[in-house]
Formats: structure tokens, sequence, C-alpha cells
């Protein structure tokens, strides 16, 4: 394994793989990093180890099967990666593996063939639609196979949940829709002296195809009101965007990825989600515990994350001008800001904080735990 890779071994009960797909700081790594930590606090022990190290000098605190600079990527199924997962898991003996997300099922699988002695429990968080990554009929027969071998999923919706159902042949019964959260720390966070006559929008994430950044900067071009639009992410399509800036009507900033959203949340008036797929969008949460109201197209599980006319909007997917009239309606009408701002808050804390995930997520692995 690589540097900072050493296993918490124990051939005790209880003992758990958390499997991510990297050391990067993103969002199902580091809820890797916060289960694992849950789970540790309830007595289990645990091994929170990822395929690969990230490029990033900054990561989760996880033990790695590869450097960056022994393996460029992860994608197929690379056998070296497989023969050392295997040995990994011999070594610890789990009695549950909790594959997290992207790459970690399809290497879980493998690396559990032709291990009949050990035979741990595999559970899957499925963090997107898996309808729209597995949209081939070769994709998707192979996602079911995958499926078909773990002994629960996770869902982050239940559109999620409902795909896997009706499109993988996953069993309603092996499938626990269990919502993400965020940390407490966003309730508290305040919003900065407001500049009348024009709204701040704020959107948040990658500039790639999936997201569909170039819906945003329509949507704000259809405003009659006067807004400003800041676009933090970086992504393949960054150079497009930022082309738009030099001919934009309307003021936009392109800044780049974010280490920290707050700075970016407390400038903001509303949050707009223009993407073409999502599982539950951990920026709603994050926006609405931050009492930024919320935009977004009705894609996977954002109706879930978003309560339509109380929290935010939700658009028809695609449709730029119910956009932009939803836009300039809250950029009227500051006392349905300031509503919505309270309510999103509000459903923040009654159901989505991180707190509230990890009870969901550590009671859906005790039950393949013994006790």
């Amino acid at each position: 394994m690589a540097k900072n890779s050493e296993p918490d071994s124990t051939k005790e009960a209880g003992s758990i793989l958390v499997l991510v797909s990297s050391t990067q700081r993103r969002g199902a790594e580091v809820f890797g990093e916060h289960l694992s930590r849950a789970l540790r606090q309830g007595g289990r022990q645990v091994t929170l180890l990822a395929l690969r190290e990230s490029d990033s000098e900054t990561g989760i605190a996880a033990g790695a099967l590869f450097a960056a600079s022994e393996i460029d990527n992860i994608s197929g199924l690379r056998p070296r990666v497989v023969r050392r997962l295997r040995s990994v898991i011999r070594e610890v003996g789990p009695d549950l593996v909790f594959a997290g997300g992207g790459a970690t099922l399809k290497y879980s699988v493998a690396s559990l063939v032709g291990m009949p002695k050990l035979r741990p429990a595999l559970v899957y968080s499925s963090i997107g639609e898996p309808e729209y990554w597995a949209a081939s009929p070769w994709r998707k027969r192979m996602m079911a196979a995958l499926l078909s071998r773990t002994s629960s999923v996770t869902a982050v919706s239940q559109a999620t949940a409902d795909q896997l159902v009706r499109s993988f042949g996953v069993s309603r019964g092996k499938v626990v829709v269990a919502h993400p959260g965020v940390p407490e720390e966003f309730l508290a966070i305040g919003s900065e002296e407001r500049v009348p006559g024009s709204l701040n929008i704020l959107y948040l994430g990658s500039l790639s195809n999936e997201k569909n950044p170039m819906a945003a900067l329509a949507a704000v071009g259809g405003m009659e009101f006067p807004a400003t639009l800041r676009m933090v992410g970086g992504g393949p399509l960054r150079a497009s965007v930022e082309a738009e800036s030099t001919r934009s009507r309307f003021p936009l900033e392109v800044t780049g990825p974010a280490a920290d959203v707050r700075v970016h949340l407390r400038w903001a008036d509303v949050l707009v989600l223009t993407s073409r797929t999502e599982g539950l969008p951990g920026v709603i949460l994050e926006a609405s515990a931050a009492g930024v109201p919320v935009v977004a197209f009705g894609v996977g599980g954002v109706s879930e994350a978003v309560e339509d006319g109380v929290t935010g909007f939700v658009i028809d997917p695609g449709d730029e001008k119910a956009m932009a009239l939803a836009l300039d309606r809250l950029a009227r009408d500051e006392s349905l800001r300031l509503s919505m701002a309270r309510s999103g808050r509000d459903r923040v804390r009654n159901h989505f904080l991180l707190s509230q995930a990890l009870d969901r997520y550590v009671a859906a692995l005790e039950k393949f735990l013994p006790t």
C-alpha cells in the first residue's frame, strides 16, 4: 500500500472496511471519513481505505492502495488494483465492506470473488442517478450484475432508490434510502451586506457537461432584474464559461474551485443548480443551511432537497425561461427570499444535518455486523 496506509487490522467481530475511490476531498470521500469516525465512536473497528492517492497535497485521512505516482487512474478494472485490494481484505478480515460510490463497487465485487471463507457483507452507497451513468444496455447489464452481488444498497435519495429497483433489478427490500447531511456549522453562516437593486446569484459546482453551467448563463441572461452571477468551480467547460464573461450583459465572475464554499454562501442571495443529473445535491443542503434560497432543475433527488415554493423553486429540467422567471420573482420579493431562507434552515436543522445522516448510515450498516 502507499505511504500512511497501514490498516487498523483486526480479526475481532464488527470490523468494517470503508472503501473510497481516492484521498481527494470530494463529497463521497469526505463522507467516508465522517462515517469511519462515527463507526469508531460506536466501538467498531474501522479501516478507511482509498483505491489511490490523489495528486492534491490535502486529502482525507485514509490509507491508499496506490500512490498517485504508481497508478494514473482506476477506470476500467485494473487487475493489480484488484489483487492488492484482495490482499488487504484478507489481512483485515472485515465483517463488512462499505463501498462508497464511484469505482469502489466493481473493485469490491471483483476482489471478493473466490473468497468464500471470508464472505463479508458488501454494502454499496449509490450517490447519483444510476440510469444516467449506466444508460447503455451493456452498462446497465454490467451494473445490474454488480449490484446483484451486494448485501444492501444505500441510496442518497428516493429517486435513486426507485431507479435501482426499476432499471437494475434491485429488490425494494435491499435498498435503504439514507439522505446525506451537512455539518451544523453551515447553520451559523450569516449573509453579507447586500447592494440594493441587484441579485447575487451563485453557481457552485463543476463546470462540466453533466452540471450544465451554460444553462445557468442562459437563465441569468434572460432575467429582467439586474443580477451578478458568480460561478465557483473548475472543469472542462471553464474556458467556454470564461469566454461568455467577455460578452455577457450582466456581471459574471468565474472564480475556479473553492477550498471553503462558506465565503461564497455569505455573498449569495440565491443558489442556482442547472444539472442534467443529481443524486441528492449536497450543495443545495449547504445553501439551505446558510439561508440561501435555491432555484434548481428538478432532476434526481432535487425535489427531496428543495421544498418547491417554500425553500426555493424546482424547475422543469432544461427550462431556462422558467428559471429566469423564478429568479426575477426572488429578486423583486425580499420578503419571499427571507421566508425561504428561514424555511431552508429549519428543513436542514430537522432532517439534513451531518449527524442525522451518519445515524442513518450507521443504522443501515449495523444490521450486517455481529452484536
